[in-house]
């Protein structure tokens, strides 16, 4: 193996990057997907921590892998926040489950009004 070249004039010496840990990012993603979209962050959150971590691992993908491997679960205080948010979600989208049949029923008797 050889030593990578020198970096040009006028380019910057290559930076070494200590990219966030799966996990992290799938709490910051979930628990901001929560509290800005209520009851749709369920489905919101992962999917754009799964997006996050998949662009990372495509534009860092030495320093993804070292990520990957220093990722050793959710701390407490991660747990500790995200079991209230997650039982907030779950109540709201029971509201909104339990609100739906008579909102059809009202949505229904206005379109059917002579």
């Amino acid at each position: 193996m050889s030593a990578p070249p020198p970096p040009l004039s006028g380019q910057p010496a290559p930076v070494d990057r200590k990219l966030m840990t799966p996990r992290d990012r799938f709490f910051w993603w979930y628990s901001g997907a929560l509290l800005l979209t209520g009851p749709f962050g369920f489905v919101v959150g992962p999917l754009l921590a799964r997006r996050a971590t998949r662009k990372a691992a495509l534009r860092y993908p030495v320093e993804a892998r070292a990520a990957q491997a220093r990722d050793v679960g959710f701390t407490w205080w991660q747990w500790w926040i995200m079991t209230p948010l997650t039982l907030m979600g779950a109540f709201w989208v029971f509201g909104l489950l339990s609100g739906l049949p008579m909102f059809l029923f009202v949505l229904y008797a206005h379109l059917t009004q002579a």
